[in-house]
């Protein structure tokens, strides 16, 4: 264009023309214009653009590197409009000029000249021009009224209704219809203008709650009915399933089933709290049981309960399964439903048809050494170890145990009897259970017993001296007598209270081991320090004296069967047993060996003691080097060695005898007038 080709926006096009001529200083029919853009408001304001357009004077043309022609003097010729350059070319001032549509925010608009423009409404549209519908193209002029409808499009709705082959729900299948019109769209100015638009669709409910219900009725659905899901299919606007109908479904019958008290599994490992103290050889956990424990119990089947189907038919539940509960070996069977032990071990769980047996296992065959690995081994039964047992680790077994190695810094606990192939190092070995704290309790008791008659006749001298010398009248202080004879003479009743304490300090049982107990904790107290000896009086001994001879008598009736220990070798160790004790090996040395019946040593005893409730041998006793030895018997019991060594002491019931000289064969017993002899055998 030339110099004077200007640049204008406006919100409209009208509005750019106008400012267009009031910057040129002509009127807006004197301009020849371009429009360059029609503008948009968008929609609230987004998407919003200016009308843009080129405008000059209408005498000017635009240069185009040729030479320019010289123009009509439009206002000579009276022309009073503008010049438009639409699509189609320029058309000069002096000419017609086409009007030009444009859709703007919905609304069609017409300007320009006096030829008329053209609307095609297209398929989407119905056009009036003047309130007169027309069916094709319409030439439009400005001052037309131009009104646009959209067409409608009604696509119905598809629903049904299927019941479950199980007759528990009742689906209704939805697909909602919709009703489709058409948004104008905004379109620039042009002389010929045919009409888009874009879909508008309003989604239409399949269904009506009054077809439901009838569907329901010719189905027979009368069952479960959910008016909400109803009511939900009535609304919905996209595609769905919908459970308009639900059933009852039958309640399950319970199974019978067995509870077991013990653990299925032949070990467990314990479960430990966070702040827990973790002893690691208390983490794994062997089932075992005594006789009379309770092993399992059967819950009887229980029926289940009918359900309904969405049409109203009833559905049976199943028939719940039964099971049998069949006592094995070592249990019994009480009313069918509840299992018991006759016998000790490990019960043992196997299924068979319907049935669970229940046995027994009496013996624990464990494979290997016993270690943290496999924890302490507790069983209530035998208990078989193939190897050895190692440091801190325990056995406890209600009956025998045999094992096939060493046993070192290790406590072997039984009710029945020891059986250990090797050597016992630094350990603690107690066979027949309780019956073997008995035994050992018992030479301790007898010691008590004298040393507290003792006492009590000692103490009742001095009291008669000193009111002899003093008077009828003289209180003597008796607490403090008993402290000074205690200190000075009776040495040893200190050392066997707390001996007693140490043995009954994990004895278990009834009352009358509850008794034992009970009895080492007050002599402990009573003995324990000065002060608490001189807390005592005559009275006070008299009746710790009678407790003691009871508990000693007690002592005395426990049978000597069972609780027999055997092994090669002891070093360092001690050995309770309530029966005999017999080491087939080197010997024993510095060992304390403990028992109710026969010692039998085929090698050297050498260094620690003997207490047997019966006769004893031992191939030697002592050591050249004057090993301190004492070996001690009940009263009318025998002693038998094949060569005993100087420092050893023989003990006969009350009879005691000092070995100064090295002896051979020698026998030592009691004559008729109960003097301890030592003969030749």
């Amino acid at each position: 264009m030339a110099a004077d080709c200007i640049r204008v926006e406006g919100n409209t096009v009208e509005e750019a023309i106008r400012r267009a001529a009031n910057l040129l200083n002509v009127l807006p029919e004197e301009l020849t214009v371009e429009i360059i853009d029609a503008g948009s408001k968008g929609f609230l304001g987004i998407g919003c653009r200016p009308a843009v357009i080129l405008a000059r004077p209408a005498g000017e043309v635009a240069v185009t590197g040729q030479e320019s022609k010289p123009q009509p003097d439009l206002e000579a010729a009276g022309e009073s409009k503008p010049v438009i350059e639409t699509g189609d070319g320029v058309t000069p001032a002096g000419e017609e000029r086409p009007a030009y549509v444009w859709v703007e925010a919905g609304q069609v608009h017409i300007g320009g000249g006096e030829l008329p423009a053209t609307i095609i409404p297209g398929e989407h549209f119905e056009l009036y021009v003047n309130d007169r519908p027309i069916a094709g193209e319409a030439a439009v002029r400005a001052g037309d009224t131009i009104t646009v409808k959209p067409r409608e499009e009604l696509k119905d709705g598809e629903w049904k209704l299927s019941v479950a082959s199980d007759g528990l729900m009742a689906k209704l299948t939805i697909k909602p219809g919709y009703k489709r019109t058409w948004k104008l769209k905004d379109q620039s100015p042009a002389s010929r203008l045919e009409l888009k638009g874009e879909p508008v669709d309003v989604v239409q409910p399949a269904v009506t709650r009054e077809e439901i219900l009838a569907e329901l009725n010719r189905q027979q659905v009368v069952y479960g009915i959910d008016e909400e899901a109803i009511q939900q299919a009535c609304t919905a606007t996209r595609e769905m399933e919908i459970v308009v109908a639900r059933g009852q479904a039958p309640h399950p019958p319970e199974d019978a089933r067995v509870e077991y008290l013990f653990c299925t599994s032949e070990t467990a490992r314990r479960e430990v709290g966070e702040e827990e103290r973790v002893d690691y050889r208390e983490m794994v956990v062997r089932a075992s049981a005594a006789v009379g424990d309770l092993l399992a119990v059967k819950i009887p089947p229980r029926p289940g309960k009918p359900g309904m189907t969405v049409t109203g038919k009833a559905i049976p539940p199943p028939e719940p399964k039964d099971v049998e509960l069949v006592a094995g070996k070592g249990t019994e069977v009480i009313d069918g439903r509840r299992c018991v032990a006759t016998a000790e071990g490990r019960p043992q769980l196997s299924q068979r048809k319907g049935k669970v047996i229940i046995d027994i296992i009496p013996v624990l065959v464990h494979r290997g050494d016993v270690d943290l690995a496999s924890g302490n081994l507790k069983f209530k039964g035998c208990i078989n170890i193939t190897g050895n047992v190692t440091e801190t680790m325990q056995v406890v077994a209600s009956q025998d145990v045999e094992i096939g190695g060493d046993v070192t810094q290790a406590t072997v606990r039984t009710g029945g009897s020891i059986f250990i192939r090797h050597n016992c190092i630094g350990s603690l070995l107690i066979a027949g259970g309780m019956n073997s704290i008995y035994q050992s309790v018992e030479p301790v008791l007898a010691d008590l017993v004298e040393q507290l008659s003792l006492l009590q006749a000692a103490a009742g001298q001095l009291e008669q001296g000193a009111r002899r010398q003093r008077g009828p009248a003289y209180s003597l202080n008796t607490g403090y007598l008993l402290g000074v004879l205690v200190e000075n003479k009776f040495k040893k009743l200190p050392s066997l209270a707390a001996r007693l304490e140490q043995i009954t300090r994990s004895a278990e049982g009834g009352p009358e081991e509850q008794k034992l107990i009970q009895l080492g904790r007050e002599l402990a107290q009573a003995f324990g320090t000065p002060a608490a000896i001189q807390g005592l009086d005559t009275v006070k001994l008299a009746q710790m004296a009678a407790a003691i001879e009871e508990m000693a008598a007690y002592c005395r009736q426990i049978p000597r069967e069972g609780g027999n220990i055997t092994l090669s070798y002891a070093l360092n160790s001690k050995l309770q047993a309530s029966g005999w004790v017999k080491v087939t090996g080197r010997g024993c040395f510095n060992t304390e060996i403990v028992t109710g019946g026969k010692v039998e040593i085929q090698g050297v005893f050498r260094g620690g003691s003997i207490y047997a409730g019966d006769d004893v041998y031992i191939k030697e006793i002592g050591s050249s080097g004057g090993a301190k030895t004492l070996v001690r018997v009940a009263e009318g019991r025998v002693i038998k060695t094949g060569k005993i060594w100087p420092n050893c002491t023989l003990q006969i019931g009350k009879r005691i005898r000092q070995i100064d000289n090295e002896e051979n064969q020698v026998m030592a017993y009691l004559n008729s007038e109960g003097d301890m002899i030592l003969g030749i055998f």
